[in-house]
């Protein structure tokens, strides 16, 4: 049983790091992603600094998918609610992102926002 931990284990170790890399490589990635990346890597840390059995990594993986679901659904129906993780996630990604120009970010985050309404408003185009 204690190899399945492992493996877990290293899939969580692996899913914290690409997630993370996404964060720092895809400047308009949105919070739920950033939260998504923030929620593995503060799981993998906790199964590496704590004596918990390395088992508990096969419920984070799934509970790290949903909960970037849930504060996806939270930042669109309830803003006032999503505040706080909106924050948590800007912090985790300023760390993630030492050393990349704000401006490049800000560019980046531009050009995404114009992306997403363009195809929004080419949907509801279509529609009419």
């Amino acid at each position: 049983m204690e190899i399945f931990g492992y493996v877990g284990y290293a899939a969580l170790l692996l899913l914290a790091v690409i997630w993370t890399i996404v964060v720092r490589a895809k400047l308009d990635a949105g919070a739920n992603t950033i939260l998504g990346a923030l929620f593995f890597v503060a799981g993998a840390v906790w199964l590496s600094t704590s004596n918990a059995d390395k088992l508990h990594s096969l419920w984070l993986i799934p509970a790290g998918f949903i909960f970037a679901v849930v504060t996806a659904f939270l930042a669109v129906r309830t803003p006032p609610l999503f505040a706080p993780l909106r924050l948590i996630a800007s912090l985790f990604a300023a760390v993630v992102r030492v050393g990349i120009p704000a401006e490049r970010i800000r560019a980046a985050q531009d050009a995404g926002l114009r992306a997403s309404v363009e195809e929004w408003a080419s949907k509801h185009h279509e529609e009419k």
